[in-house]
């Protein structure tokens, strides 16, 4: 993955939509690929297009997320896709006279070659085949203390406590008054953010809501410490803000199969705004790529950005 990501550079939007919208010509040389495309076609921002364009990349957690915004553009009616040889060896299928290679980035080369399974022929496939296996408990709960561990690397403090009704799980940059504030956690002088979480809430919701803040986190709308690789982006919009962490939040969850609090916000948010503003849709494919290997293993120390 750090490979097929490297022709995305890191330099999401910064500006509120309306800037955006009102100098495209002079915001040519500092968007990156993604988000110039998405500023530039109003019809990728229609609230329709853009739930289908996310559930679609939710529904191929086999590859990137990337990857899954340019199999989005290429054929959006796939609805799985392997290489030729997978389609051989795995499932006894050939590619039809006419099949249709779809061009995805690929870990140690440039491009991969991949075929919906509209494009084959061959024995019957189970849908059951075809469908990634939803998560057992004690696997979340895996990834959920991996995700934890490497937020200490990062200098991110998590703390689960049972919060009372006035208060709600957040993420906080740390500044003098906020460590006064929670002295009694004692943090560590490295620490740059602190998220807290509801213990009482079920593992599902604890892990939903993790993601959410650390997508606040790694979008740039806490700002920048010495751990950081994603820019500084703290003048944006409530409503960007909130859009980009729901669906860093949608995306990982619904890629891990669990049915979470992320999908309710999500719709939430769609069902006020017929149209969204241009938010960066590269600062969330680029956390929900670096989340997704947080929780995957422990590291002893910060990864630096891939993209």
């Amino acid at each position: 993955m750090t490979e097929q990501l490297s022709l995305f550079p890191k330099s999401p939007l910064e500006r509120s939509h309306t800037a955006v919208d009102a100098t495209l010509a002079e915001s040519e040389n500092v968007l990156n690929p993604v988000d110039e495309m998405f500023t530039a076609r109003r019809r990728f921002r229609d609230r329709d297009h853009v739930i289908e364009l996310l559930h679609f990349i939710a529904r191929f957690p086999g590859y990137s997320a990337f990857n899954g915004l340019m199999l989005f553009e290429q054929n959006r009616s796939a609805t799985y896709v392997a290489t030729a040889r997978s389609w051989k060896q795995k499932f006894g299928r050939q590619l039809k006279f006419d099949a249709r290679p779809l061009v995805i980035l690929a870990p140690m080369a440039p491009i991969l070659f991949v075929f919906d399974i509209q494009d084959t022929e061959g024995p019957d496939v189970a849908p059951a085949q075809l469908k990634a296996h939803t998560p057992r408990h004690q696997t979340l709960a895996r990834i959920y203390k991996n995700t934890r561990h490497n937020c200490t690397v990062h200098g991110i403090a998590v703390y689960e406590s049972r919060l009372d009704r006035d208060t709600v799980d957040s993420a906080s940059r740390i500044a003098p008054a906020l460590r006064k504030q929670y002295r009694n956690l004692n943090l560590p002088k490295d620490t740059s953010y602190l998220i807290l979480i509801d213990e009482s809430r079920p593992l599902e919701d604890r892990y939903s809501t993790l993601i959410h803040e650390l997508g606040h986190i790694l979008c740039g709308h806490l700002g920048i410490d010495r751990h950081a690789w994603w820019p500084e982006r703290e003048d944006l919009s409530i409503l960007i803000e909130s859009i980009e962490a729901a669906a860093t939040a949608y995306l990982v969850c619904q890629r891990l199969e669990l049915k979470t609090a992320s999908e309710k916000q999500l719709a939430e948010l769609m069902q006020h705004n017929l149209e969204w503003p241009a938010f960066s849709l590269n600062a969330v494919l680029q956390s929900v790529g670096y989340l997704e290997d947080m929780g995957k293993s422990r590291w002893k120390e910060p990864r630096k950005q891939r993209r």
